[in-house]
């Protein structure tokens, strides 16, 4: 099959966009061909695959937008939001992606087009009849209402002109269904994958990965790791980790970066965490499962999370997990593999912290993991997509 990808963030620096190049990578050794489409980011990259990009100010392409690309959340190349937008900039960001689509689909002649989220790009998708498309969503269309009912619009229009429509969790599954007055014949549940060549558990020397951060090798960690945004809510856990007597408190490590790092940084002064080592994005996916694999509980205090790679990830390694009740991937961590608990109880955060530490959730619960993710491998998800792809053709 011949499968563009568009993407309305770069391919680095968003689960969204990390989750396109992941796919074209899979589907590439299988004899497929695949071409990107994204908005031009900062990261210098190479592909095996055609990518072209959408300009933006100061990285202009064949296709410009005259505003930075916008995104739901934040970005590292861009902290324009979606909600920011007026109808005119609207109009231009339809104007530029159709004109993008329709010169890329021409040129690389694809079977079907994959598109990311059921919004504005989707719905510029809607415009080219020729072309059968199918709809990924990763929830971040659901968040939160929005001011602007005009996006609603462009949901439920992206949604009913697909031949095809994934949702990574049952849950964005039925959202679909109900934004888009449509059965649930056409959409398809699958999540992303994660690499189980890179995450997996791995004897690693704990006391270098964790001195390579200036933290001690000796003692117990726990870490955030993802983007720092307002809904992931970072400060959270830091608040709770604060709670904790001195003696008993673990070192604390925030690996990302994001729009909200200097209120995490801040917070983290004022609750006096002065100890909390802030790493930045680690775009290395190799150090990246060493951290996973170092650390000794990985804590995720996020409010309305579609589906969180880092849990499946730092799961894959044989580390648990503590998340909130409002990241969808509470099924699989359940009592099993870490632990729950209500969004924003920063007591419960400190409890379950001490807990974990207290009773060797790493050797107890840790092993867990793996098998609780297995069947989210990229080798099993990626032909899983692949059968929507022919469905749509």
């Amino acid at each position: 099959m011949r499968i563009l990808f568009a993407s309305h963030c770069p391919l680095d620096a968003s689960g969204s966009g990390i989750y396109v190049r992941k796919v074209a990578e899979r589907l590439l050794p299988e004899g497929h061909e695949v071409a990107t489409l994204c908005p031009a980011g900062s990261a210098t990259d190479s592909f095996s695959f055609p990518h072209e990009v959408v300009g933006t100010p100061g990285r202009p392409s064949r296709w410009n937008l005259p505003f930075a690309f916008p995104n739901f959340s934040g970005h590292r190349d861009s902290h324009l939001l979606y909600d920011e937008l007026d109808a005119s900039d609207i109009e231009t960001y339809l104007e530029v992606w159709t004109s993008a689509l329709t010169d890329v689909g021409r040129e690389f002649k694809p079977d079907v087009l994959s598109v990311n989220h059921a919004f504005l790009i989707a719905y510029a998708a809607s415009r080219m009849a020729t072309l059968p498309y199918v709809v990924v969503s990763h929830g971040s269309e659901f968040l939160r209402p929005r001011e602007n009912a005009s996006f609603d619009e462009y949901r439920r229009e992206s949604l009913r002109a697909a031949r095809e429509i994934v949702a990574v969790t049952p849950g964005i599954a039925t959202l679909i269904c109900e934004a888009a007055g449509i059965d649930g014949e056409r959409v398809h549940t699958v999540p992303p994958g994660y690499d189980p060549e890179v995450f997996r558990p791995s004897a690693v020397n704990r006391a270098a990965v964790l001195e390579s951060f200036g933290l001690s090798g000796s003692l117990p960690c726990v870490a955030y790791v993802g983007r720092v945004v307002a809904y992931k809510r970072v400060p959270d856990m830091l608040t709770a980790l604060a709670t904790i007597p001195a003696p008993q408190r673990p070192q604390v490590l925030v690996v990302g970066d994001g729009p909200g790092l200097q209120q995490a940084v801040e917070a983290a002064r004022q609750v006096g965490l002065h100890e909390a080592v802030f790493a930045g994005h680690i775009a290395d996916r190799y150090r990246l499962a060493e951290v996973f694999n170092a650390i000794d509980l990985l804590v995720l205090p996020s409010e309305n999370d579609p589906y969180p790679m880092t849990a499946i990830e730092a799961l894959a390694c044989g580390t648990p997990v503590l998340t909130s009740d409002l990241c969808g991937v509470t099924d699989i961590v359940a009592d099993v593999a870490g632990a729950v608990y209500h969004v924003g109880d920063t007591q419960a955060v400190a409890a379950l912290v001490q807990e974990a530490l207290r009773d060797g959730w790493k050797a107890a619960r840790g092993p867990n993991g793996p098998a609780r993710v297995a069947a989210k491998a990229w080798p099993v998800i990626a032909g899983r997509l692949l059968d929507v792809y022919r469905q749509a053709v």
